[in-house]
């Protein structure tokens, strides 16, 4: 898989979250923000593909 570097800012909330579940699962930030992205782009395209059907039918 190739990569880029990324740089956003988050709230300080989002952060606190993030490190709390770093230290649960000990996996890098950069590995859960990937995960969480991944599992939004799943949610995202579920929800499209659903709608685009609705309009068909």
């Amino acid at each position: 898989m190739n990569m880029k570097r990324c740089n956003f800012y988050l709230a300080d909330i989002q952060i606190k979250r993030l490190n709390a579940i770093r230290k649960k699962t000990g996996l890098p930030l950069s590995d859960i923000l990937r995960r969480a992205i991944d599992e939004y782009w799943e949610r995202f395209e579920k929800k499209d593909t659903e709608m685009k059907r609705k309009r068909v039918a």
